[in-house]
């Protein structure tokens, strides 16, 4: 039978916002994340910054939906949508579970980070949290609400999966005569200049996967549509894939502006 720590033995001790120590000792330049989320008082961050910054090796489970994060002789078993949390065989029960947002997985960033050594330092007045470890520095600023767009001048379905379909077209250019005519209505011409250059976009892959949320407004001009590799990609088992696209609003409507890719181990997003 396991052993179950009480919220108020350890969850308490690790979660609640004011109580979050000083860093102790000195890092590098701060990497920067800007899409933390604060719920329930509590600090979420994306799962890949664990494994990108915390040295830890994360494993995602599609049919138990649950996430295993270790480092060392530690390692965590947390469940989407769950309290209980298996840490080296004991029970943990948190107030705020590892739960699914903006097209990625999020966990508790202070019990995470603690729990595999790190010292995390919170900003009331910045809402932003920094967590050191192994001379590396993170400091995850809590993203804003969603802006209010206009129904008239939001993305449509459709229009969402154009912007997919004609990404995707664009990784190889050599088979396209006409690079310009087929991709300006939906790119703009800084856009098309870029991939003319380098021939197509970084990656050749093609992303199928679509999730409702893969369009955030940045403000009522500029959006970003994100998507993954998923589990069942030449990627996996062991890396993911992010592509996320810029986009802005011109006077023929939407339009892709620029593409960031980001490839990630052992991270699988669900």
């Amino acid at each position: 039978m396991f052993k179950k720590i009480s919220f108020t033995m350890l969850a308490a001790y690790m979660l609640i916002l004011p109580n979050f120590s000083s860093s102790s000792f000195a890092a590098d330049t701060p990497i920067t994340i800007d899409s933390g989320i604060l719920k329930n008082n509590r600090v979420l961050i994306p799962l890949r910054a664990v494994s990108e910054n915390l040295g830890a090796d994360v494993k995602w489970n599609q049919q138990q939906k649950t996430i295993t994060i270790a480092k060392e002789n530690t390692e965590m078993v947390l469940t989407i949508n769950s309290n209980k949390v298996m840490l080296n065989q004991s029970e943990i029960l948190l107030d705020v579970p590892a739960e699914l947002n903006y097209n990625s997985t999020y966990v508790p960033a202070r019990f995470v980070s603690q729990t595999f050594g790190a010292d995390v330092n919170w900003n009331q007045q910045a809402s932003q949290a920094t967590i050191t470890l192994d001379g590396k520095q993170l400091q995850v600023t809590i993203q804003k609400p969603q802006v209010q767009i206009p129904n008239a001048k939001k993305i449509t379905d459709k229009q969402r999966q154009l912007f997919v379909n004609k990404l995707n077209e664009a990784t190889d250019l050599s088979s396209i005569k006409q690079i310009r005519a087929t991709f300006s209505p939906y790119f703009t011409d800084k856009f098309i200049n870029e991939i003319i250059r380098s021939k197509g976009l970084k990656y050749d892959f093609k992303f199928t996967t679509v999730y409702q949320s893969a369009i955030s407004y940045t403000n009522t001009n500029t959006a970003k549509l994100s998507q993954s590799s998923g589990p069942d990609s030449k990627y996996a088992p062991n890396e993911t894939l992010y592509r996320t696209a810029k986009l802005v609003y011109t006077n023929k409507g939407w339009k892709v502006d620029g593409v960031d890719f980001s490839l990630v181990k052992e991270v699988f997003n669900p």
